[in-house]
Parts: structure tokens; C-alpha cells; sequence
């Protein structure tokens, strides 16, 4: 079988998309995917491909929408998301409820950033989410919103980015994705930003301790239609991922990866004895922040209920 893969930069994929990670009866097609759904993909509705890696904001809403995609319990992309919050000086944002009324641009909504950071704000920090009032930079909406608060509008001006929205005065604060280096230097050097949570580490770090979540932002998926067709195979993809993972660690503690970074090698020994493994794949080991993101994303309207556990994995998978 030839199985298209996603093309990921991710260190802990890598291993299969170098080969060094086989799959009985299975040959990997690497293929270009879009993480992001801002309109209409075929291929994802339809079910006429292998395996994508999907911003976790569009997964259950595809589901829902009846989209012939199915979850494997591989969270191919985590980010920490305290680091993404950010608000002006002058908007009078001192504790999280003080967001209550305020604009909030983002990239996109929902994202796997916007549903975690919402969540934590609601649960953890008392934030009545629905005087919540987000300017997005996306004109459309692929799938539809169950509920009309928080308020979600498409900013004037597509083509600026939050960053500069932010800058300008047009929104009190952002909750976005940022992975340009440029822009993270640019917010933490105005005197017109500040970050609402200073020590996002110790957020992130508290987070994990208390609840066990590290945010998950990619997960991957694969074609509903192949996995009716060859029952056996989310197991056999999952088994593989793991290996691949192993692998990426074992090079990492061998001295053979990452020579960039200095001293990779303890830091992530360093990590290990911290964190445990961060990068958790697996239903079971995952069930705290399954639970809380499918509960979220029902909350926030993101979905119209909480769906199943049956309906967001393979069946193959379930039982890791």
C-alpha cells in the first residue's frame, strides 16, 4: 500500500519520513498537507488521502461536519500556551478577568491555541469567557459555531497580522500563534506590550504538575474510508509513530542530534526527570487532556456537544 505522509519538520517524525522506521505492507508517499482549514479541502472531506497533520482547532469540528477523517492519538505538534497571550500597556489588563469586554485579536478561530487558552482563562483563572470579543484575521469560517458568545468578528483589514493590530491599538490584546522570531522580538521589546502572564514557564510547568496537560496543537489523521477498509492499519501507523519518537530521543541522548543546541543532550535529561515524556502518544496516557479539550471545544461552541471517544479515534487506536 502507498500511503500518503505528511511532510513535518518535527524531530520526533523525522524517522519516518527518513525511512529508518518500516511498516509491514505500507510504502510513505511524503506529501505537502496544510495544517490549517480556511476553506472547503476535498480531500479531507471526502476522505481521499492517507495521513495529514491537522491543527487540533479543526479536527473534532471535521468530525462533527461529518468529514471522512478519524483521529489516531498522535499529537504530532505541542506548544506551551501561556507564552501567547499578550496585551497593551494602556488597556487596563492587570488579573485574566480583566479581558472580560476586551478585543482579542487572533490569526484564526478557533485554533488549538484559542480552545486551550480559553479554557484554561474559564477554568483556571474565573474569566467569563463569553464577554470575550476576538477579531480574527480569517474572512470565512469552514464549520459553524454553535454559540454566539464569545463574539468572533473578521478584523477590516485581513492581510494585517495580530502582531501589528495589536501595535496599532485596533485589539486590547492577542491570542495567537506566533513562529516568527521577528515578531516575538518586536512584542517583547515595545514599551506598548506586555505579556499578562510574565513567568509563562512556571504557568506551563504548574499546568503540567497539577493537571497533566501539555498542550496539544497538531494531531495527526487519517482517511475514514482507508481506515474501514484496512481495519488493522491505525494500529500498525500508531506502533510506528512510537518507534519513530523512540528513535528521535535515542539519537538526541547518543550525541548524534541537535548539535545547535548546547548541551541538547541534558536538557533533555534535564526535561525527562521534570516532565516524564512530554510528548505523550496514546489515548490512555492522554486522557486528561482529551478529556479537557473535547470538553472545551463543547463549551466554546466550537462543537455542537462533546463527542466520543469512539467518534475521535480509530478504532485500532483506541485501546493504547
Amino acid at each position: 500500500m502507498e500511503l500518503q505522509f505528511p511532510i513535518m519538520r518535527y524531530d520526533h517524525t523525522m524517522p519516518l519520513l527518513e525511512g529508518r522506521v518500516k511498516i509491514d505492507g505500507v510504502e510513505l508517499k511524503p506529501v505537502r498537507t496544510n495544517s490549517m482549514v480556511f476553506k472547503d479541502v476535498p480531500e479531507l472531506r471526502e476522505g481521499n488521502f492517507g495521513l495529514w497533520d491537522l491543527n487540533m482547532g479543526y479536527v473534532l469540528p471535521a468530525i462533527e461536519a461529518g468529514w471522512k477523517i478519524i483521529g489516531l492519538p498522535v499529537f504530532s505538534k505541542r506548544k506551551p500556551v501561556y507564552t501567547f497571550l499578550f496585551c497593551r500597556t494602556d488597556a487596563g489588563i492587570e488579573t485574566p478577568r480583566d479581558l472580560e469586554g476586551k478585543r482579542i485579536g487572533s490569526s484564526s478561530y478557533p485554533t488549538g491555541i484559542t480552545v486551550w487558552l480559553q479554557g484554561f482563562l474559564q477554568h483556571l483563572h474565573g474569566v467569563d469567557i463569553s464577554k470575550l470579543r476576538w477579531i480574527t484575521s480569517s474572512p470565512g469560517r469552514v464549520f459553524p459555531l454553535h454559540k454566539s458568545e464569545p463574539k468572533v468578528e473578521a478584523a477590516d483589514d485581513p492581510k494585517k497580522s495580530p502582531v501589528q493590530r495589536l501595535l496599532d491599538g485596533e485589539v486590547d490584546a492577542i491570542i495567537t500563534d506566533i513562529s516568527d522570531g521577528k515578531a516575538f522580538r518586536t512584542l517583547e521589546g515595545s514599551l506598548q506590550v506586555k505579556r499578562l502572564f510574565p513567568d509563562y514557564v512556571e504557568e506551563d510547568r504548574r499546568l503540567y504538575r497539577d493537571t497533566g496537560i501539555y498542550t496539544t496543537m497538531h494531531q495527526i489523521v487519517m482517511s475514514k474510508k482507508l481506515d474501514r477498509s484496512h481495519p488493522e492499519l491505525a494500529g500498525k501507523l500508531f506502533a510506528a509513530f512510537e518507534e519513530a519518537k523512540r528513535l528521535a530521543y535515542e539519537d538526541i541522548l547518543n550525541d548524534r542530534a541537535g548539535f545547535s543546541v548546547v548541551y541538547l543532550r541534558e536538557r533533555l535529561v534535564e526535561q525527562t526527570a521534570e516532565w516524564g515524556d512530554p510528548w505523550k502518544y496514546g489515548v490512555k496516557a492522554n486522557k486528561s487532556v482529551i478529556d479537557a479539550f473535547v470538553s472545551y471545544c463543547a463549551e466554546q461552541g466550537i462543537t455542537g456537544r462533546r463527542l466520543s471517544y469512539e467518534e475521535f479515534f480509530a478504532a485500532g487506536a483506541l485501546e493504547t
